[in-house]
């Protein structure tokens, strides 16, 4: 099937004076479960912090998760460095699609693809976002490579929360 948001590019976030220039991530995780089961565990934000290492605190402003839904994130990077930031959310087609805004220590845009292909769902995410601190700017050499560690985390948590959550036969 094809979605409205798969006709479109990804394009990078302009930096605002005082920014840096943008951090472009690009992830895919894969997992033994289907696209709703992902699905549903992803959109439970609240239960980020519970098996997302890295991520001690992900807090709905909002119920749901319509467009226009907020939650408060921080991320605590391997290497002691905290980033705080609101994600509003700005388009999504459950389960297969989620835009989202971000502003605090990171603004820019984030989007996760959810596609399946027969047992396996693969979780593609996009990240493209500017800063204004200064500590995050002078570690842009490995900006990438802490962005993978955390990322990596949040895969392997996944996992363990599917595994716990869906029974096996």
């Amino acid at each position: 099937m094809t979605h409205a948001h798969e006709q479109h590019t990804h394009r990078h976030v302009q930096s605002y004076a005082g920014e840096s220039a943008p951090f472009h991530f690009e992830n895919q995780w894969r997992v033994n479960a289907s696209v709703a089961d992902v699905w549903s565990v992803l959109s439970d934000i609240e239960s980020w912090p519970q098996w997302w290492p890295g991520l001690p605190v992900a807090v709905p402003v909002d119920e749901g998760t319509a467009s226009g839904s907020r939650a408060d994130i921080q991320v605590n990077s391997p290497i002691g460095v905290t980033l705080s930031f609101g994600i509003e959310l700005k388009d999504t087609d459950p389960p297969n699609f989620v835009k989202f805004f971000a502003s605090g220590d990171l603004r820019g845009i984030g989007e996760w693809t959810l596609e399946q292909m027969g047992p396996i769902t693969t979780i593609s995410s996009v990240w493209c976002v500017t800063t204004r601190r200064m500590p995050i700017r002078l570690l842009r050499p490995v900006a990438k490579r802490m962005h993978s560690h955390v990322m990596s985390a949040g895969r392997h948590g996944l996992v363990r929360r599917l595994n716990r959550l869906l029974p096996r036969g």
